[in-house]
């Protein structure tokens, strides 16, 4: 539901230089959308901004200029983080080119079509079969493979953390997911850096026949037992929640990372049947916000336990 973009900075200049362009690059790229930038051909925010700004209108602060700026901040505030070797050639469209070959981008937009796949230029990027249009809702099998359909770029690409929120996140169905999930993470990286993983889910208190939630540290535990050898330093948590008066519930069931979110009906706790279905939904920027707020950033709940 996400793709990795990586763009010719001459189109950058030409968008800035016309309202409809340079309105639609601030609303359809960046967090909350299927279009997010490569770091290509730097391995670095601050990099990439300076390679862009020197590539930029010589009058920065022309309205042209301005629009440029904005642009390029807008593209370095969420990037996915590529390691690119180091390339003796400059030129982009040369280099661009090796590195598809190597590791295919998600979608390569050049002022030109180049001979390399997943590549769309200005003619064509809105024809109606063009890999531009990106669909950011799925309806999805209730299936380790089916439900990692829709989180599987967003894992792939990330490297900072995996966050997985779900209520019932402890149950034997969910923690089976959870090791088919850390299992693919080393499938078709682009970086080779591993991000936290955290899984939260809410307490569940036992009636009188008992039946509650197990402690955390039991969950990573059931959780790691079956998670292959070359993952087993991959630094997980697991944290139990439970609700605080005056904040927010805990409700709805989602990933995140630092690219973005997608919320599903049913969670992690799939059924493993085929004909089962569920639907996936990749949030809004503002949905997405709140959401990293609630569980990352502030984590407005209280913690009944932790592993450790």
């Amino acid at each position: 539901m996400i793709y990795e973009y990586t763009l010719e900075p001459s189109l950058l200049t030409k968008w800035a230089d016309s309202s409809r362009d340079y309105s639609e690059f601030l609303r359809e790229y960046g967090i909350g959308t299927s279009r997010l930038f490569s770091s290509f051909p730097k391995r670095k925010a601050s990099k990439l901004r300076s390679y862009l700004l020197k590539a930029g209108p010589q009058d920065d602060q022309s309205l042209h200029g301005r629009r440029y700026t904005e642009m390029v901040n807008k593209l370095v505030e969420c990037l996915v983080f590529r390691e690119t070797p180091n390339y003796q050639s400059t030129n982009w469209t040369d280099i661009v080119t090796i590195e598809n070959e190597r590791l295919p981008f998600g979608v390569i937009l050049s002022s030109q079509s180049l001979e390399t796949e997943k590549n769309i230029t200005p003619d064509n990027m809105y024809s109606a079969t063009s890999i531009w249009n990106c669909v950011n809702q799925l309806n999805i099998q209730r299936t380790n493979p089916g439900l990692m359909t829709a989180f599987n770029d967003l894992v792939r690409l990330a490297t900072e953390q995996i966050v997985v929120v779900d209520t019932f996140g402890w149950t034997t169905e969910a923690i089976s997911f959870m090791r088919h999930l850390i299992n693919s993470i080393p499938t078709n990286r682009v970086n080779q850096k591993l991000p936290l993983l955290t899984l939260f889910y809410k307490e569940k208190r036992g009636g009188k026949t008992g039946g509650g939630s197990p402690s955390a540290d039991h969950v990573k535990t059931q959780i790691m037992q079956e998670v292959s050898a070359e993952l087993s330093d991959i630094e997980l948590q697991v944290i139990e929640l439970k609700e605080i008066d005056g904040n927010d519930v805990f409700h709805n069931r989602c990933l995140l990372t630092e690219l973005g979110g997608v919320i599903t009906g049913h969670g992690i706790g799939v059924s493993g049947e085929e004909h089962h279905s569920d639907e996936a939904i990749l949030m809004a920027a503002d949905i997405y916000q709140k959401k990293w707020a609630q569980f990352v950033e502030e984590l407005n709940f209280g913690i009944v336990s932790e592993s450790q």
